[in-house]
């Protein structure tokens, strides 16, 4: 029970950071900003996620300071009010504005949340605790665009759920409250012993995982204007809503199946595990104007299909820097898994902001642009990961 309190808050800042990344701003800059709509969604987004690479060093640094209660509480209820004044915002920069602060908020809530909950579960509990805070995390993911999606416009309904989930962050931040605070640098002369630097193979790695993750997040970006000004659904956040549902779910059902598998694969083939996600991606980006994309069936059938391969993905990459960090003393590579969606993220937006110019100004259909990308970024990915497997087999590192 003390795990799952502990752990309570990631469903809300989960919900909050999903709905307003894949769902909320393609809805609202579609309908205060029609012309521009890609332009502001690129903009946004991938100057948001620069405010949440911040967002975490700057909560490593203070975390919830000498008051963790008062801490912990008011960065909920900031981000329990952006949700509430997100209904009234009309003005694209305005909300350009709320969308970067509010996701600089959750994600430096998840952070200090994180530290604070592993440093009270201890060696002992470690496990569970990683077990319960992602089950959370997903569950928010899930949870977050398929709301939004299904209640694009505030209602009572809307203002009720967003309570009911502050009111469990809110005893979450408590529960967490008793964790030592954040631990100050080291003393002059008592530096930290240096870490064994990366080789060109795990740069490699690295690289492939960041565009792998990064075709993801381009794709989720994109996939609600590809709905509508391609394929002409006029209920297009209701189906990409249920599009992410697809994905996410296929994804949780899938990891445990997949992690029992990886038992039984030997470790020369493990990089194998991080290229069905490219791969897929690619013919994901290439079929994106195909009709079969704006139909129930197919949609949600491919949906599926990415979600595991995503899962294969993920699986395969922590296990890499999980199992380097134990054997090799490279700590970094759990640091830059971590911090894997908000890097390749801004490699995604940046990507995705300059197609959105390049296609307004060449007239060109924003959303097939975009599809383009995604399928760019995913050959960049195989390319990628094919060499790395190579220059691992020939260093004889796996």
């Amino acid at each position: 029970m003390a795990l799952l309190l502990r752990n309570l808050g990631f469903l809300f800042f989960s919900f909050a950071a999903s709905a307003y990344v894949n769902v909320m701003p393609q809805l609202v800059f579609a309908r205060i900003a029609p012309a521009a709509k890609s332009l502001w969604l690129a903009a946004t987004l991938l100057i948001g996620t620069i405010g949440c690479l911040a967002a975490v060093e700057l909560a490593r640094r203070l975390g919830y300071g000498k008051r963790p209660r008062l801490g912990g509480g008011l960065v909920t209820v900031a981000i329990l009010a952006l949700l509430f004044l997100a209904a009234d915002v009309a003005h694209p920069l305005h909300f350009a504005a709320l969308c970067v602060v509010l996701r600089g908020l959750c994600q430096y809530a998840s952070q200090e949340t994180d530290r604070r909950a592993t440093a009270l579960a201890g060696a002992a509990g470690r496990a569970p605790n990683d077990t319960v805070s992602l089950s959370l995390r997903f569950a928010g993911m899930l949870s977050g665009p398929l709301f939004v999606g299904q209640h694009p416009d505030f209602d009572r309904l809307s203002a009720g759920v967003y309570l009911a989930l502050g009111a469990l962050s809110l005893c979450g931040s408590l529960a967490v409250a008793a964790a030592p605070p954040v631990v100050a640098s080291p003393a002059a002369g008592e530096p930290d012993p240096p870490e064994p630097p990366l080789r060109r193979s795990e740069h490699l790695v690295i690289w492939a995982a960041r565009l792998t993750f990064a075709c993801y997040a381009m794709l989720s970006a994109c996939i609600l204007y590809a709905l509508r000004d391609l394929h002409g659904l006029a209920d297009a956040a209701r189906r990409g809503s249920t599009m992410f549902t697809a994905a996410f779910g296929a994804a949780m059902i899938a990891t445990p199946f997949l992690a029992t598998l990886r038992n039984r694969v030997a470790r020369p083939r493990a990089l194998l595990g991080m290229l069905p996600a490219p791969s897929g991606i690619v013919a994901a980006g290439l079929l994106l104007p195909s009709p079969s994309v704006g139909r129930l069936g197919p949609g949600l059938a491919g949906a599926a299909v990415l979600g595991v391969a995503f899962a294969a993905f993920q699986l395969s990459f922590r296990d890499y820097a999980s199992r380097q960090a134990v054997e090799g003393g490279k700590n970094v590579l759990l640091a830059i898994f971590n911090n894997l969606s908000s890097t390749s993220a801004l490699l995604a937006f940046g990507v995705m902001l300059g197609l959105s110019i390049v296609a307004r100004a060449l007239a060109v259909e924003p959303a097939r642009a975009s599809g383009l990308g995604v399928a760019a970024l995913g050959v960049a990915a195989v390319v990628a990961t094919v060499q790395a497997r190579r220059t691992h087999l020939r260093n004889k590192v796996e």
